[in-house]
């Protein structure tokens, strides 16, 4: 896939949103400028949960100040993946999901995510109506890394998977242990130098993971 130019407008997004075909051919990403010898793609045992939860909670509040007050009961946000699990390991790269009451978000919440430094990567090759938004933070703990959020639908099958994963690893051992062993089996990918092999590896050594994508298949 070709990369795209970025757009930086709520409108120029709004239209793109709207448009299922160029969606599905866009593309951008902006690369972190890391220090010589960092590996932002570090596999952590110990991930700093409380802090790394405290983060995601305040760039909530960020993003739904900016967003008109009538129109913040309608959205959700939800910290997802690996970061939102006590004693999980993972990267220290979280994720939150923003669920949308209808589909494409209004202006207003588009132009909040560009107000609060976001860019606008691509869509989901699964649906096109999962949005992906990237936050580089640039100071603290998670310097170097990217807060994703996944904007998108109460029914998106993704979004479905990812609030399961983490309901059924907070309240199932067996689900963590699952999860947690497949992570660290995978994440001998990454120090072989493959980060898209750690995220494909975990997903295909969890029996978690897959009995969720056979029950929202």
């Amino acid at each position: 896939m070709a990369k795209s130019p970025k757009l930086e407008t709520a409108q120029e997004l709004y239209d793109l949103f709207a448009d299922e075909e160029k969606l599905k051919a866009y593309s951008y990403t902006q690369p972190v400028d890391t220090p010589e010898g960092f590996n932002n793609e570090t596999f952590y045992l110990d991930l700093p949960y409380e802090e790394i939860k405290a983060i995601v909670e305040q760039k909530r509040d960020e993003l739904m100040a900016k967003i008109p007050e009538e129109e913040r009961p309608t959205l959700v946000w939800e910290h997802v993946g690996s970061t939102s699990i006590k004693g999980m390991p993972g990267t220290k790269f979280p994720d939150a999901l923003l669920i949308l009451p209808s589909f494409p978000p209004s202006k207003n919440v588009i132009q909040a995510f560009l107000d609060c430094g976001y860019y606008f990567s691509q869509s989901s090759h699964l649906d096109t109506r999962d949005l992906w938004f990237f936050f580089v933070f640039t100071e603290g703990i998670l310097k170097y890394h990217k807060l994703t959020v996944h904007v998108t639908l109460e029914d998106n099958k993704a979004g479905k998977i990812l609030r399961a994963t983490r309901d059924m690893c907070r309240s199932e051992q067996w689900a963590f242990d699952d999860y947690k062993n497949a992570k660290v089996e995978a994440a001998r990918a990454i120090e072989a130098g493959g980060f898209m092999d750690y995220k494909k590896g975990k997903g295909s050594n969890s029996k978690l993971l897959q009995m969720l994508r056979e029950k929202y298949a």
